[in-house]
């Protein structure tokens, strides 16, 4: 029996000759969308850094500046009570608009050194009260002290320790959601004053 032209040996040869180089095409285009969605996950990573580092910029300022006011230390003397007040202020708005970008933790832990700082729903059109006593800021600002200032603290202070240990969790949790230490610790504090009042 001869042969004819083409025989399922030569159709074979001819379909594996054409099904190659498409499944190596297809193969190309299936790795090419790969790598695509891996840079442009990569791209999206590297955004969410840059942004959460000028978030970083704009907060860590306001946290140090609260921490040293609330626990006596560094340049709390040069701040006024109305000016903390507007500190709070321009923090929860930073802090809420930057939500969606961190974690939760992180969100939690401003909230909670925010809660030990300020009393807050205290009336109808009232001013959130600093949580910190106001003797011995009335007695370094001298001539300077206002009246009026008194009213803006709260009858029930925070224990600067407590301040001060919400703080260190606000501060590992940006270094986590930055991403720069995976185990970043701040280191311990100098102390505190003692004769706080």
């Amino acid at each position: 029996m001869a042969a004819g032209p083409w025989n399922w040996l030569e159709v074979a040869k001819l379909a594996c000759g054409l099904l190659t180089p498409l499944a190596l095409a297809l193969l190309g285009i299936y790795i090419h969308r790969i790598t695509k969605r891996f840079e442009h996950a990569q791209w999206r990573s590297q955004k969410l850094i840059e942004k959460r580092l000028s978030v970083y910029d704009d907060l860590a300022h306001y946290f140090n500046d609260l921490l040293c006011y609330f626990t006596y230390v560094g340049g709390w003397k040069d701040l006024q009570p109305p000016d903390v007040v507007l500190m709070k202020r321009a923090v929860d708005k930073k802090l809420h608009l930057a939500a969606p970008l961190f974690s939760e933790a992180f969100y939690n832990a401003g909230s909670e050194f925010l809660g030990l700082c300020f009393e807050t729903y205290t009336g109808w059109g009232r001013n959130a009260l600093l949580r910190t006593g106001f003797e011995r800021r009335m007695q370094a600002a001298g001539a300077a002290w206002k009246v009026e200032w008194s009213e803006c603290f709260s009858a029930a202070p925070s224990a600067p320790a407590l301040i001060q240990d919400s703080y260190k969790r606000v501060m590992e949790a940006f270094a986590r959601d930055i991403g720069v230490h995976e185990s970043f610790a701040i280191p311990p504090p100098s102390g505190i004053p003692t004769n706080i009042r």
